[in-house]
């Protein structure tokens, strides 16, 4: 009896084991988003519309490695989420899934330059500016 149990256990450890290794094998690392570019591209905006300099905009955005047309895109990415408030739950889960490490196929890829190997990760990292410092948002469109 007793060997019949150690057996039952030990099969049963042993499926528990192979499927907890099979789901780390087969699942996505996890992305890390870093948001702090996104959130000084809006230090700027908020700074650029009090003071409309557009060569200190570019020094600026130099120091991000950013070309103004890539500030632009960004910009205006941030004004497409903030008035499709509708959108905005779709968008969030979109952003859990992209951190968990999987591939999300978009039908409309709006990339700058220094994304152009990942098509979502600009929106990742606005959404999740959105989530993370929505104060941030508020004051450089509002203020």
């Amino acid at each position: 009896m007793k060997n019949k149990l150690f057996s039952l256990f030990a099969v049963i450890v042993m499926a528990c084991l192979g499927f907890w290794l099979g789901i780390k094998v087969t699942m996505p690392a996890p992305r890390v988003i870093e948001t702090t570019r996104m959130e000084e591209c809006l230090n700027l905006y908020r700074d650029y519309r009090s003071d409309p300099d557009q060569s200190k905009l570019a020094i600026s955005l130099a120091g991000l490695s950013l070309t103004p047309k890539d500030f632009q895109e960004i910009i205006d990415r941030f004004i497409y989420y903030r008035s499709r408030k509708s959108s905005m739950n779709q968008a969030m889960q979109l952003l859990e899934a992209f951190r968990m490490g999987l591939d999300i196929k978009v039908s409309e890829v709006h990339s700058i330059s220094a994304f152009a190997s990942e098509p979502f990760r600009l929106d990742a990292e606005i959404l999740a500016v959105f989530e993370v410092r929505p104060d941030l948002i508020e004051k450089a469109f509002e203020g």
